[in-house]
């Protein structure tokens, strides 16, 4: 579709925005599907449409404040709902939190949540043959009722966040009545095979399962949130609409704020740019402009727009594949390589260059925002000599062309990305550049967001379907468990790739001190256990860590809460109460 057609396509929607009390989105990401219960579609953007469908026992506002919704109140040690246990040396050696639905929390479909959509969700979540992405802290966890509204979630051993299980961390209902028989069927297909050879039929079955709840393009038919889908054009536009049967009324009634939201799927970010500035869209998603388009836009907004830099926990970096045959034969499995790589690019003066110094380089994945963040991690600055050195004590010495070669094989890395994102393909570009002065031949190969996070693409590093991996992770910082690293987490065919560890990093002393952190509840003993881990982690360099983001996105004057920081996450945490203020919709979060 050209940039002419979208335009043209989004005109008459998009100016009757504050007339008709609804929304235009730009994002430059279509998810392949939209999120089950289960997280098994973990990419960014589903999660954010997700968040407007979707309701949770509590919720985490910009400030990093809870907030109930699903549950009457936030639970906590005053108040009882939250409950610790010590043994006799004062090691948490249990916890538990109780929570009491609301009387009016109801599915769109106008039945009543209960504990019994939470009890079936935790027990298809805890279920081998089910391919979500962690089963963490969820696998120990045990829920027990104590009347029609009230259940208690017991963790065993503890889980070092129990009083902040928010939508980040899962437990979200699933509509049980409707479920439970399919769920009956797919137990019966499947509980005789065998993870690994009848690990297709598995997948098959599950698949049959999640489509009975779901349209043919994945939307879900019952939804807890305060929007529900209603159509989906590939390619195109999602749309969603208010849900009358949602219980909580924003200040001055539902009337008043949002009744529509529609999402526009522009993969090109220049096209995504083109259409915001002419006014052909209200706002733009979390994942929206680059950031050196987002500088642009702010330069042109005489008042039409306003664009806003975020600082946030969104990590950008180069996974390395540390696995496998090609792998091995490219040298990606010598750490000495790995990091080579990373003192041959020049971070300092790629930030610089591209987003003012606004973003800071990182030398590990945790966010300086967080608590846990280690501020002496080592820091590999730009030296190409040493990356020279480290390439010849791995073997590895420059051909007659210059580029590296060893036992008659040449270093030549194919290095992916999201097709469209323009600001990540001239990085691609200054990365390729900065590795080729040192003897490294790379070819960049990018894909389509549907294309490179599908099972086929992402989790495959092991069976050379890549060798270098852009993208970013996002991540809330007061809940940080360093689970990207863990060894139990690496995709393979045993859990349906559903693993989130690329490059297939394993540790063992990082698994060791991961453990332990998970169960550390003194935060300076926990920070001391992350230091640790990440001087494993950047002794190592399964990644190369680049920057962190300052996110930018954009919307027009008048749209109220639509907002985020780095513990909210995406601004649908708040699609509730999104309006225009000439509608009369109230304003409680400005977008600091």
């Amino acid at each position: 579709m050209s940039a002419l057609l979208v335009g043209s396509t989004l005109l008459n929607t998009a100016q009757a925005g504050q007339a008709n009390n609804s929304l235009v989105i730009g994002t430059s990401q279509e998810p392949p599907n939209i999120n089950d219960p289960w997280r098994t579609n973990n990419l960014v953007i589903a999660t954010e449409i997700t968040w407007f469908m979707e309701a949770h026992l509590i919720g985490k506002d910009d400030n990093g404040d809870l907030y109930p919704e699903i549950a009457t109140r936030v639970p906590s040690l005053a108040n009882g709902d939250y409950k610790i246990v010590k043994d006799a040396k004062g090691n948490v050696i249990r916890n538990s939190v109780t929570f009491s639905i609301r009387k009016d929390a109801k599915w769109s479909d106008g039945t009543a949540i209960t504990p019994k959509d939470f009890q079936f969700w935790l027990k298809v979540e805890q279920d081998d043959r089910v391919p979500v992405p962690t089963r963490e802290p969820w696998d120990k966890a045990k829920i027990t009722v104590q009347d029609a509204d009230t259940f208690t979630i017991t963790f065993d051993p503890p889980y070092l966040f129990a009083d902040q299980i928010t939508s980040a961390v899962g437990l979200n209902p699933a509509p049980s009545a409707a479920m439970e028989k399919a769920w009956s069927a797919f137990d019966a297909a499947t509980k005789n095979l065998d993870s690994k050879t009848g690990a297709k039929q598995i997948t098959d079955e599950w698949n049959k399962f999640i489509a009975q709840f779901t349209t043919s393009r994945g939307l879900p038919k019952v939804v807890s949130g305060p929007f529900k889908p209603t159509s989906w054009r590939a390619g195109n536009s999602l749309v969603l609409t208010r849900n009358p049967n949602y219980w909580i009324t924003p200040k001055g009634g539902a009337d008043k704020y949002l009744q529509t939201v529609q999402y526009r799927f522009i993969a090109d970010t220049n096209t995504l740019k083109v259409n915001m500035l002419s006014g052909q869209l209200d706002a733009l998603s979390y994942v929206g402009l680059t950031f050196d388009q987002a500088i642009e836009a702010q330069r042109s907004e005489r008042g039409k727009y306003k664009t806003y830099f975020v600082p946030g926990a969104t990590w950008e970096h180069v996974d390395i594949a540390n696995a496998g045959a090609r792998a091995q034969s490219l040298g990606l499995t010598d750490k000495r390589v790995r990091q080579a790589l990373l003192y041959s690019i020049d971070r300092d003066a790629l930030v610089k260059a591209l987003f003012q110094g606004k973003q800071p380089v990182s030398n590990t994945w945790v966010s300086p925002i967080g608590k846990l963040y280690k501020k002496d991690a080592k820091d590999y600055n730009f030296d190409a000599a040493k990356a020279k050195a480290l390439f010849a004590a791995a073997g590895w010495k420059p051909g007659p062309d210059g580029i590296l070669a060893k036992d008659g094989k040449k270093m030549s890395l194919n290095f992916a990305t999201t097709a469209g994102n323009k600001l990540r393909e001239r990085v691609q570009q200054i990365l390729q550049a900065q590795w080729k002065a040192v003897g490294v031949d790379v070819n960049i190969q990018n894909f389509p967001s549907t294309v490179v996070f599908s099972n086929d693409f992402a989790p495959r590093s092991a069976e050379g379907k890549w060798d270098l991996f852009m993208y970013a992770w996002s991540n809330d910082p007061s809940v940080e468990r360093g689970d990207l690293w863990a060894s139990q987490f690496v995709p393979s065919k045993d859990n349906a790739y559903a693993g989130q560890n690329y490059p297939n990093f394993k540790d063992a002393d990082y698994d060791k001190l991961w453990n332990d952190a998970k169960t550390e509840f003194d935060l300076s003993a926990r920070v001391k256990l992350f230091d640790k881990m990440q001087a494993i982690w950047t002794d190592e360099v399964p990644s190369l860590p680049l920057y962190f983001r300052a996110n930018p996105y954009t919307k027009v004057p008048g749209l109220v809460n639509y907002t985020y920081t780095a513990y909210s996450l995406y601004p649908s945490w708040n699609a509730a109460q999104m309006g225009w203020a000439s509608r009369g919709a109230a304003e409680t979060y400005p977008q600091k």
